[in-house]
């Protein structure tokens, strides 16, 4: 039998439990402002990959998905710069220190996202494309909630997420195919 920590993570990551009646919900004053802009976030995802599509229509599709992370770069880092106030409230050198490698490389699946979208979108449509995107979100981010993964917190994938998660393909499918 293998031990470890990737077997015990493993074995822990699908939770079985019984359906919580009653529970005390604690009332978050942040939750209506988070949840609107998180909403606006996901907007803005699908108006990116359709802005996107159409420009590689006329252009081409490496560069539409260039020009949206120069642009999208440029407004980043005017909000940086004052956010910490030019980059002084930050400790670099602690930063550098304690931040695992693959934190740095955040960007490579952003682009990969930004190209894959610019280029299925137009023949695709926004639809199809942002549910089956979504889709896959969820459920690569179940597995990295199930597991720890990248410094997570341990969220096991119980049986109400897993049947959540199997509406949203069954959602999704039904677009798609209709």
């Amino acid at each position: 039998m293998i031990k470890g920590g990737f077997v015990n993570a493993l074995r822990s990551s699908v939770l079985i439990e019984r359906p919580r009646l009653n529970t005390q919900v604690t009332r978050d004053k942040k939750l209506v402002i988070d949840i609107l802009l998180l909403m606006v976030g996901g907007a803005c995802t699908s108006l990116q990959g359709v802005v996107n599509g159409a420009l590689s229509q006329h252009i081409n599709g490496g560069f539409s998905s260039w020009l949206s992370f120069a642009i999208g770069s440029f407004l980043l880092f005017i909000f940086f710069m004052v956010d910490t106030r030019g980059g002084k409230s930050i400790n670099w050198t602690n930063s550098v220190k304690t931040a695992p490698w693959w934190s740095w490389l955040g960007g490579l699946p952003g682009a990969a996202f930004v190209l894959i979208i610019t280029l299925f979108i137009p023949y695709r449509g926004a639809a199809v494309v942002s549910g089956i995107t979504i889709c896959a979100q969820m459920v690569t981010s179940l597995f990295v909630d199930s597991l720890a993964f990248f410094g997570c917190v341990h969220r096991p994938a119980t049986l109400p997420r897993l049947f959540g998660i199997s509406l949203m393909i069954a959602g999704v499918l039904m677009v798609a195919l209709g």
